[in-house]
């Protein structure tokens, strides 16, 4: 009787002891990456992108039409017209040319992330007016248009960077910037 209550101890304490200390599953990034969100029914909507004044100060906006089925198509959509510069000729692309976007994904928490080749940075005219603008560009593009992204992190192939051109952090995400719009 004694043997058989040490055995059932032990049976018992190896089975707690497995579901509590044992480690956690995977926390790859990968994990925390959640599908793209539908954006619509339409595949086509309009959309505010931001570019700079031609005093290059402040942004402001222009009407586009985008075509999109998810969020994550949404934002490589938006990015894509940043890229493509501005349609109204008293706006400027604050995205130095030659700048191209590799990839784009947005976690759980409403983070997308948006990758760029490392010309954004190495182009970059420089300057903390210039840098800030080309930062809130894209953010703003991407946040103000899509409910489901609360923030922007910009990563230069594949990683976080310190800054664009010396002057503005941008190693963490980043929520839109009302102030800087005109």
């Amino acid at each position: 009787m004694l043997v058989a209550a040490v055995a059932l101890g032990f049976a018992a304490a190896f089975f707690l002891g497995k579901h509590f200390f044992s480690a956690p599953e995977s926390t790859s990034p990968h994990s925390k990456i959640r599908d793209s969100v539908p954006v619509q029914a339409a595949s086509t909507r309009k959309v505010h992108l931001y570019f700079a004044s031609r005093k290059g100060r402040f942004l402001q906006a222009e009407e586009r039409k985008i075509q999109a089925t998810d969020t994550g198509s949404a934002i490589e959509a938006i990015v894509s017209a940043l890229l493509e510069g501005p349609e109204d000729a008293k706006l400027v692309s604050t995205i130095p040319a030659g700048s191209k976007l590799l990839h784009t994904f947005i976690t759980d928490d409403g983070t997308a992330y948006v990758d760029f080749n490392p010309e954004l940075s190495l182009l970059h005219p420089g300057g903390v007016t210039a840098e800030r603008l080309t930062i809130y560009a894209i953010v703003n593009s991407i946040v103000l248009n899509l409910d489901s992204v609360e923030r922007v992190q910009l990563l230069l192939e594949g990683k976080p960077a310190p800054t664009l051109a010396g002057h503005l952090d941008i190693r963490l995400a980043r929520t839109a910037n009302l102030l800087i719009i005109r």
